[in-house]
């Protein structure tokens, strides 16, 4: 009868040997690692770079300032060479200064939302300068602009706004109300349309990124909690602006509201989106009732839809972001997971 076979125990492997094995197995899931921070908060990117400093967010302010004046002075030097070329040295320059400031005029929209325009790309290469990385990579959580999220977000805007401009037309009696008495239109008013069309999306867009996603993220590198972020770029908002008190308060209610769906939806889409459609309507809707754009003052209906728009615009926003599962936050380098169709 033949003997069985010895059978050699393996000796159990020490705590050292268990701790290499675990170490060397590959990582079935590379992207829920345990080093995975949770997610961040859109006003501490200044904060998490690796390279900041805590005065390095007071020189992006002060470079974007000087970047800014720079662009404003050859922005004036650009539209004066225009004069020129246009009038002759003898033209009336004192009517043409008049007219670079009346928002009444091509000239004065031209000039006033390009003078708008020139502090995105002030504070893009003040970001630069400081982080060396341009502030368009910071628009969202996820590294740029996401797309699709603006594209819904310029939807539910516009469908806000519609309802709203349809409430102010049937029961103002001033301003956009005139519209009721038939639209103005010309050669000026399609001019001016024109005008507001092509470059009023460029003009929000800077406004959020300066006054959203640059003020935002130098405070929140030195004051953790979003109220602060939110809340102390609010006033020089509000100062950028010419109303009377009811008109700031209501331009103050707006910068709250968009900075705390920046929050909520770690990125600039939600302002930038309703900051365009507000505008467009704003605008396009004085020139066609031939209202006075200089006008500091408003109808308290328009002063009230105003108000109620952005409201009802933020509640369909935090319903869409609830329904879609919240946020999804930039993950560390080198566990990158790829964009959602709903992130691109």
């Amino acid at each position: 009868m033949r003997n069985p076979p010895r059978r050699t125990l393996s000796p159990t492997p020490t705590a050292t040997q268990s701790a290499a094995l675990i170490t060397t197995q590959p990582d079935p899931n590379p992207h829920i690692h345990g080093s995975v921070e949770p997610p961040r908060r859109y006003h501490r990117q200044f904060a998490e770079l690796p390279n900041n400093r805590w005065f390095k967010p007071i020189l992006v302010a002060l470079l974007t300032l000087a970047f800014y004046l720079i662009a404003v002075l050859v922005l004036f030097v650009g539209f004066f060479v225009w004069a020129l070329l246009a009038f002759g040295a003898d033209g009336d320059f004192n009517a043409w200064s008049d007219r670079l400031i009346d928002m009444n005029t091509t000239t004065g929209v031209l000039f006033g939302l390009i003078n708008v325009i020139v502090m995105w790309p002030a504070a893009e290469l003040a970001t630069l300068c400081i982080y060396r990385r341009w502030f368009s990579s910071m628009i969202s959580l996820r590294g740029g602009m996401r797309l699709r999220r603006l594209g819904r977000y310029l939807l539910a805007g516009t469908a806000v706004w519609v309802v709203c401009a349809l409430v102010m037309v049937l029961f103002s009696d001033g301003a956009i109300g005139s519209l009721t008495s038939g639209i103005k239109w010309d050669q000026h008013v399609l001019t001016m349309l024109i005008a507001i069309v092509l470059l009023v999306p460029f003009q929000a867009t800077a406004e959020e990124i300066v006054f959203r996603g640059l003020a935002m993220n130098i405070i929140g590198s030195w004051l953790r909690h979003p109220a602060w972020a939110v809340l102390i770029p609010v006033p020089i908002f509000v100062v950028g602006h010419v109303y009377d008190l009811p008109g700031l308060i209501d331009v103050g209610i707006f910068a709250v509201i968009v900075g705390v769906l920046t929050i909520i939806t770690g990125g600039l889409e939600a302002g930038i989106a309703f900051h365009i459609v507000n505008n467009v309507f704003a605008f396009g809707l004085g020139v066609l009732a031939g209202a006075d754009l200089n006008a500091t003052s408003a109808p308290r209906i328009e002063v009230v839809m105003s108000i109620v728009a952005p409201i009802v615009f933020a509640v369909i926003v935090v319903f869409d972001e609830r329904r879609r599962g919240g946020t999804t936050p930039r993950l560390p380098k080198g566990f990158e997971a790829p964009l959602s169709a709903d992130d691109r």
